[in-house]
């Protein structure tokens, strides 16, 4: 009879920390492999066209390449797609949106200090108001006032989540 009594108070006590644990944490869904890959293609797609240099990283939601591409863009265009994507997956908004943070002290400290790259062409990812990943485009000239690194990083992700 103890046996069982203490047996019974210990899952007593050990089931509510389950469920607590359980409420803790939840699977975080992410870019796919293949969603990335679609990004990318339809974005160098629109480059060749348009005969724009243009380097495109994909980010999962940890911050990890998913997929990368490169038409004709420098090192340098290569290193602030990537920047713009980091930003973009930092912040949950678009990198551009980081450049009125600049007016203040408090935000170009913020920005300078967490290495925030406050220029057009990183976007972040959302599906059902989650954040799960960023897709960063660099490399391209503006055309017309335009970020072109903006514009085909967006057409990729409309490509794939306005289907």
């Amino acid at each position: 009879m103890k046996t069982r009594i203490a047996v019974f108070a210990v899952l007593t006590l050990a089931l509510p920390g389950a469920a607590a644990r359980a409420q803790v944490t939840e699977a975080r869904e992410t870019i796919a492999y293949d969603g990335a890959r679609q990004i990318v293609e339809t974005c160098m797609t629109m480059a060749r066209a348009k005969h724009w240099p243009i380097a495109l990283w994909v980010l999962d939601i940890t911050g990890q390449p998913v997929y990368f591409a490169s038409l004709g863009a420098t090192e340098i265009g290569v290193t602030t797609a990537k920047f713009k994507a980091e930003t973009a997956l930092r912040t949950g908004q678009p990198s551009e949106a980081r450049a009125a943070n600049l007016s203040t002290p408090t935000g170009q400290l913020t920005t300078q200090t967490i290495g925030l790259f406050p220029v057009a062409g990183g976007i972040p990812l959302m599906k059902g108001g989650k954040l799960i990943g960023a897709v960063g485009g660099g490399g391209g000239r503006p055309e017309n006032g335009q970020s072109v690194d903006q514009i085909c990083a967006q057409a990729g992700i409309d490509a794939v989540f306005k289907k």
